[in-house]
């Protein structure tokens, strides 16, 4: 099969980059202005006073438009980037760009660094004399949050300028992973050789109905792992090691309260302040809860099957694999477009222009990005990155996408640059309820018991990736850092070890856990992300319990949640749920969601029950 090059992807398949820069020598005008105001600032001197009201005012408006212009630059270059990044020019502008956002990074540690000085009660008062004060609330309030876990400002800066060295686990991860792991080709039932690697095993050979073909590339995919767990078990065991120092640094009582507190300098208000036991809570409700559903839906996938013992690498197999109808990308924009009417006409219109205005880039060509995202750049609108296969999955995944980017959108539009970081307790709820709203219409509005069924299917698996996968893999963390703090060493061994634990007591006899699925904490990036794969599992059960509101109650709640997504990052992410009528700070609404994975096992086990 020929391989297409960026050049010859038709242009309907690409996204309009324009209205963030007419081109790339607009894109070169602009980062040379923004290059040189932030090395102006950086230069040395008082580049945000902060002695009266109006020099607050006037600082944080400055710093405000000047992130908002470094968003505009270093988004083109990653949009660019992520078209093609075997292009030489785009390799240029990314690494720029990346080189700019650091050098801005430092000048948010600057300018937080010398607010953080500033007493709390001035503040207050020159609120009252400044009333434009007000429109930076969001951003004050969090950093006044953290402000007693701030360190000195030579300190600070410090940490800042060995932000690189502190990122090396991060960094040694994705080395290892995408350049020196090799694993060998795995063959299919008819004997016929197909490639393998992460990338490829998770989002194709997992879900492949090939029994041999998914057992032998999971064989590969272990013999492959083995060879680096001990380089990734010690660059695992440095990114604990360095979370545990930096919350001593800054007087937390654990790194699992930094961590949900404080997160990142440069990002401490996209976190939402929750405890750690109330993140204890959330995992063990849904290991004990759910566990069950998902053991009966191993058995139903162990029966279906016709397996004799159900091996880790058919946790994901497909119970009806020839049910896969093709779609067109345009009537697939007609589905979601509809389905999300019950959000109303503003969320329904911005919808619309995704597919008139071309926000998604679709293309599949050599050098593109591997993995899909929906983002957006304020000042101008929301995007997203699909490579679009043609069929059902796919529409499904890019509604989640979009769900993201019109998030993205809709916040961007009603909210300044600085008060808008998106909490990551809300971020996964605005993606996951698009994925049910269009399930939700199609069930209504198609006939086919064989489609009903498939799309509960569908559902059993966002389920699975975001309340299992996810889950198991903070479980994981908790258990790791209560070991390092409690002067327990780690090791490969032990951190390979209280993996097959946790899947074993969350499979029990369902689910045979081997060697490869003890060293699945080696295939993701998100052990280096904090604790932010909890959230995945609070999102989903928002949007499930939310999708079951707006089917009772109609377009009313909808346009509720709409009005949600219009406050961003301007409030926390309790507060977003708050302000949708859910209550997300106990654990009743996760329950909720888990006894609706029961009721789709219950709906899936009676859909393969044989007809007599």
């Amino acid at each position: 099969m020929k391989q297409i090059l960026r050049k010859d992807i038709p242009e309907e398949e690409t996204w309009d980059l324009t209205p963030i820069f007419a081109s790339v020598d607009k894109w070169e005008q602009s980062f040379q202005e923004v290059e040189k105001q932030i090395d102006n600032l950086l230069a040395g001197g008082d580049p945000f006073p902060l002695s009266t009201a109006r020099e607050l005012f006037d600082s944080l408006n400055d710093y405000d438009q000047l992130m908002e212009r470094l968003n505009r630059v270093s988004s083109y270059a990653m949009y660019k980037f992520s078209e093609d990044e075997s292009d030489a020019e785009n390799q240029e502008i990314m690494g720029r760009s990346l080189s700019l956002v650091a050098k801005g990074g430092q000048v948010t540690t600057n300018f937080t660094n010398a607010l953080v000085q500033v007493d709390k009660n001035d503040i207050d008062n020159w609120k009252k004399e400044e009333g434009g004060i007000h429109e930076f609330d969001r951003f004050l309030d969090r950093l006044d949050e953290v402000r007693h876990h701030t360190l000195t400002s030579d300190m600070e800066n410090t940490l800042a300028s060995l932000s690189e060295t502190l990122r090396v686990p991060e960094v040694m991860f994705h080395a290892v992973t995408s350049s020196d792991m090799k694993f060998e080709p795995a063959k299919d039932k008819n004997g016929k050789e197909h490639p393998v690697s992460l990338h490829m095993y998770m989002t194709q050979i997992e879900t492949s109905p090939d029994t041999v073909l998914r057992r032998n590339a999971y064989q590969s995919l272990t013999n492959g792992l083995k060879n680096y767990q001990h380089t990734l078990g010690k660059s695992l065991t440095s990114e604990i090691t360095k979370n545990i120092s930096l919350a001593k640094l800054r007087g937390y009582d654990s790194a699992k309260d930094m961590l949900l507190q404080y997160s990142d300098p440069n990002q401490f208000y996209a976190t939402d302040a929750i405890s750690s036991s109330f993140f204890g809570d959330i995992l063990d409700t849904f290991q004990k809860e759910l566990s069950p559903h998902m053991q009966r839906y191993a058995r139903l996938r162990k029966r279906q099957l016709g397996l004799d013992k159900l091996q880790f690498s058919d946790v994901k197999a497909p119970l009806d694999p020839e049910f896969d109808p093709p779609i067109r990308y345009k009537e697939a924009g007609e589905i979601i477009t509809d389905a999300v009417g019950v959000l109303g006409p503003e969320y329904q219109n911005e919808m619309a222009r995704v597919f008139s205005e071309r926000w998604v880039y679709r293309g599949d060509n050599v050098g593109r990005r591997m993995i899909a995202f929906g983002g957006g750049v304020h000042g101008v609108h929301g995007y997203s990155f699909y490579p679009w296969g043609g069929n059902l999955f796919d529409m499904l995944l890019l509604g989640h996408e979009l769900g993201h980017t019109l998030h993205f959108s809709l916040s961007m539009k009603n909210q300044r640059y600085i008060n808008n970081t998106q909490a990551h307790l809300f971020v996964e709820a605005p993606s996951t309820l698009v994925e049910q709203l269009i399930v939700d219409y199609l069930k209504e509005n198609r006939d086919d018991p064989r489609l009903k069924r498939w799309l509960n299917m569908y559902l059993m698996m966002s389920y699975h990736h975001n309340c299992v996968t996810h889950v198991l893999e903070a479980e994981l963390m908790r258990r790791l850092y209560d070991f390092a703090e409690n002067n327990q060493p780690l090791s490969t061994a032990i951190i390979s070890k209280t993996k097959g634990a946790i899947l074993s007591e969350f499979w029990g006899d369902t689910v045979e856990i081997d060697e490869g699925a003890n060293l699945t904490w080696m295939r993701q990036p998100h052990y280096y992300m904090g604790l932010y794969p909890f959230t995945y599992s609070v999102g989903i059960s928002a949007s499930t319990v939310m999708a079951e509101r707006i089917q009772k109650e109609g377009q009313a709640i909808g346009k509720q949640w709409t009005e949600v997504l219009k406050q961003g990052g301007n409030k926390s992410g309790l507060d977003l749920y708050r302000m949708a009528g859910l209550e997300m700070s106990t654990t009743e609404n996760l329950k909720k969601a888990i006894a609706r994975v029961g009721t789709i096992v219950d709906e899936l086990e009676a859909s393969f029950q044989p007809i007599s």
